[in-house]
């Protein structure tokens, strides 16, 4: 029965066609209902000075409350998550790097009065003897796939004190007999433990990170999401504008990163052309990345005992994609935002040309009053478009081709000089520890609507609510389940 069951999910599978859909905060309707597919922001920069790393880092699987559910955050399994790069002025890949989860499903005899503590038949996962890996493997455009790192322990939750000490071993554990508090109040998860765990050496030289951390962007999204209610501070202190506090609303939420550090050499295998010397009319030292996610085409609902609850089956699928910030959020019309994730960057000038072209969001502030408040008309100023200067922009001012293939939504990075964005996208290095070396919201906001990334528009949140790291995987420890998040007293009134 079960063979026939998979049979006949494997038979529906390969009759279908590439499908679906997700990308940044659930920004697109496609992703609502596909949380492991729902990328945020992706990250590409190479060390300063001799530019002898590649760092490449992926968030997805947003706003994860750090103290809700059984089952926590757990690593996204039948997923393929795919770095892309290509170089010079193509976007063509020459090099693939793939990262796919294996989860362990914990396993006991049924329940019964004789059970000892731990095991398949506990209630929250980290105590039933569950497991989670991943896997690394470099995808060469030309030659055969090679497997970096495989069975890498995936980063624990930061659930709280006691799972510190009776699950991680980070100190002795007193229960509630002792009379001392100490093991249900203090937290020691901390980034030591991730460094001496859970950050892993990749064969050629590499170093991979996978598992919850902090979401690392900030912005005053309720205020974007109220037609654009922009507060004072991120509007040039306009009287018109809303006077209440511009709030990140991503403070105290978590999320899933995976963060790979890369030898240049495996890209650049004769050295960086030009190292250190910028070269406005080259881009042999370009490298243009994004991110795509994948899965089998069929999630069937499994009727046996499965765990997880889906058998998957058919073709490997593209369900998102995602480069520069906002693209798809702040660009890309919503009927199109869910094309824009079932294709890739080489068909953008087709696809979504018109959008980058005529940007909807100068429209919208037309609209709602800002450029009469600020004196400037937009058309006469050219920002209803043609915006050849957001996709210039894009290509970092080099000499790469207005057409497929060539321009499309990729973080460009040159790889001879230090990285600023929009020369790729680096997390830390900013004015302050918990500061994005660049604000991307305010610079994309201001590049659209005002048509200068330093005009100082933008949303008026100006920094992360927890430090970056400085060392890889760079971002900021998760937030503790028991005592992080937004849980409340709800005294009685």
């Amino acid at each position: 029965m079960r063979m026939m069951y998979a049979a006949l999910a494997l038979a529906l599978g390969g009759a279908l066609s590439q499908s679906c859909v997700a990308s940044s905060h659930r920004e697109a309707l496609a992703v609502l209902n596909e949380p492991c597919a729902d990328t945020t922001d992706i990250y590409a920069w190479v060390s300063p000075g001799q530019h002898d790393k590649l760092y490449l880092i992926a968030n997805f699987l947003p706003l994860h409350e750090p103290g809700q559910g059984n089952q926590g955050l757990r690593a996204c399994s039948n997923y393929r998550y795919e770095f892309h790069i290509g170089k010079g002025a193509s976007l063509a890949d020459v090099m693939t790097y793939r990262v796919e989860f294996t989860l362990g499903y914990p396993t006991d005899a049924p329940a019964g009065p004789n059970d000892t503590p731990l095991g398949g038949n506990e209630l929250l996962w980290q105590i039933t003897g569950g497991t989670e890996t991943f896997k690394v493997t470099r995808v060469p455009a030309q030659g055969a796939p090679v497997e970096l790192g495989t069975a890498l322990d995936v980063a624990p939750n930061n659930h709280g004190p006691q799972t510190d000490r009776l699950v991680n071993g980070l100190g002795p554990f007193q229960g509630y007999e002792s009379g001392n508090n100490t093991s249900r109040e203090v937290g020691l998860f901390n980034d030591a433990f991730i460094q001496a765990n859970y950050v892993h050496a990749l064969r050629g030289g590499g170093r991979a990170f996978a598992g919850q951390r902090d979401d690392p962007f900030y912005l005053d999204e309720k205020g974007i999401f109220d037609l654009v209610n922009l507060c004072q501070k991120g509007l040039f202190n306009l009287p018109g504008a809303r006077d209440t506090d511009c709030e990140d609303v991503f403070t105290g939420f978590n999320l899933f990163t995976i963060a790979l550090e890369l030898p240049i050499t495996e890209l650049f295998p004769n050295g960086i052309p030009h190292n250190g010397e910028l070269r406005a009319d080259s881009t042999d030292s370009l490298l243009r990345v994004w991110f795509q996610v994948n899965r089998r085409a069929l999630e069937v609902v499994d009727p046996f005992d499965n765990p997880a609850g889906f058998l998957y089956a058919g073709p490997w699928s593209q369900v998102g994609r995602q480069a520069i910030p906002l693209f798809n959020a702040g660009l890309v019309g919503t009927q199109r935002q869910t094309k824009y994730l079932r294709t890739t960057p080489a068909t953008d000038v087709t696809n979504f040309g018109a959008d980058i072209l005529y940007p909807v969001l100068v429209r919208d502030a037309e609209l709602l009053g800002i450029y009469a408040a600020l004196g400037i008309d937009p058309g006469a100023a050219g920002l209803k478009g043609p915006r050849l200067d957001i996709i210039n922009a894009i290509n970092l001012g080099r000499p790469i081709p207005v057409r497929d293939g060539s321009t499309g939504d990729v973080l460009t990075l040159d790889v001879a000089l230090d990285s600023q964005f929009p020369n790729g996208r680096r997390l830390e290095g900013g004015s302050a520890p918990n500061r994005e070396q660049v604000d991307v919201s305010d610079a994309l906001i201001s590049l659209i609507v005002a048509g200068n990334p330093a005009a100082g528009a933008g949303d008026g949140v100006d920094g992360n609510d927890k430090n970056y790291l400085t060392e890889f995987p760079f971002v900021p420890a998760p937030h503790e389940g028991l005592n992080g998040g937004h849980g409340g007293t709800n005294r009685l009134q």
